[in-house]
């Protein structure tokens, strides 16, 4: 009767002779068998940085943690799920050779998961080397800097579980303060160039509240990559002092984007257009300069300087042709590493490890051009 358990062959035993010929070869070789367990050990990582089809990490991850920011020195911390399913915080830093300081801290409830929801941000940011070009259409191109310092916090509310189907209801502050300014390139300050006169709270802050509404409204077959459809964003807000400086006006900004395909959905025409105002009510002083809609961020003009035009009308106005040749959202990682070897004058011998999703891959070539 045979013994219980897992039936398993003997262990092999190699005869010594075989093991004197193979052992110049395993010490050649035992570099190679060290990198090839490296790379199938970093297989798994490479995954979790990189999931296969989103080299660009284009997935959206409810994993709390730490990630860095683009910019120079900077990272987010994030605590999702906080309250519940829907809910997030994340409190970002960063900042640059330049001495650009941002703290951003953002969160929010019902994100998803229902048809209400709420939010709040509350942010810093300290610009030492703004740029100014002056008010108005035919502005200057010659560049000046100020100092940019802002201190903001808003909560909002949200009806509509779909980002793209929704409005929002916001009532918030805001802290200005300028300054002249370091860090400028070589740019000459604003405050020895421009008459306070012609240029409102050149070299003043403000402080002011607001309340406002807006919405998000989209008919996209794609919500990232949109062939066709068409997609609404309005926002409206009403401002008031609250340091004695009697300022007051509301604000008026909407975006609008279209897509049409021609003839494929990988060629298509996308237009968008955007119009900002500011009107002063009744008895209201003069709008900073500084709260005036600029051409910058979101409202750039691209064969310009960030910022270079600032009034109060703003008009954008772009149309693109695009034509997808390649998808990176799609595309396949591999980690792994290599020996090339001249074996001639004319040939090359080449040794390949690497590791994907599917597994790890060994290719040697004895006529490799590469």
């Amino acid at each position: 009767m045979e013994d219980p358990g897992p039936r398993v062959a003997k262990r092999d035993s190699e005869r010594a002779w075989e093991s004197a010929l193979r052992g110049p070869f395993r010490v050649a070789f035992f570099p190679v068998r060290l990198v090839a367990r490296g790379i199938e050990a970093l297989g798994p990582l490479a995954e979790r940085i990189a999931p296969p089809g989103d080299l660009f990490r284009q997935t959206r991850s409810d994993k709390g943690g730490l990630k860095f920011s683009p910019e120079l020195l900077g990272a987010t911390v994030t605590v999702p799920r906080f309250a519940g399913p829907g809910s997030k915080v994340a409190l970002t830093g960063t900042w640059s050779l330049q001495d650009n300081r941002k703290l951003k801290l953002r969160g929010y409830v019902g994100e998803g998961v229902s048809d209400v929801g709420a939010g709040f941000v509350a942010l810093y940011e300290h610009k030492p080397a703004r740029h100014f070009y002056g008010i108005g259409n035919s502005s200057s191109p010659d560049k000046t800097i100020f100092l940019h310092r802002t201190e903001l916090a808003d909560v909002h509310a949200f009806a509509g579980r779909n980002h793209l189907r929704r409005v929002h209801a916001t009532l918030g502050i805001s802290d200005m303060d300028v300054g002249p300014g370091y860090n400028g390139s070589g740019g000459p300050r604003a405050v020895n160039v421009f008459d306070p006169a012609e240029v409102p709270f050149l070299d003043r802050g403000s402080r002011l509240w607001w309340y406002g509404a807006s919405a998000n409204v989209a008919a996209l077959d794609d919500s990232l990559e949109p062939s066709r459809g068409v997609h609404f964003q309005p926002d409206v807000r009403r401002y008031q002092s609250d340091d004695g400086t009697n300022v007051r006006y509301d604000q008026w900004r909407l975006e609008a984007r279209g897509y049409l395909p021609v003839f494929a959905k990988r060629r298509v025409l996308a237009a968008r257009a955007i119009y900002e105002a500011v009107d002063r009510r009744p008895g209201s002083g003069p709008i900073p300069f500084y709260r005036l809609p600029a051409s910058s961020d979101a409202n750039v003009f691209a064969a310009f300087h960030n910022g270079r035009f600032r009034d109060n009308r703003l008009a954008v106005g772009r149309l693109e042709y695009r034509w997808e040749t390649l998808s990176l959202r799609s595309a396949h990682t591999s980690l792994g590493g290599g020996l090339r070897a001249k074996i001639g004058e004319l040939q090359a011998a080449r040794l390949e490890l690497a590791h994907g999703h599917e597994g790890l891959v060994i290719r040697a070539n004895l006529s490799a051009e590469f």
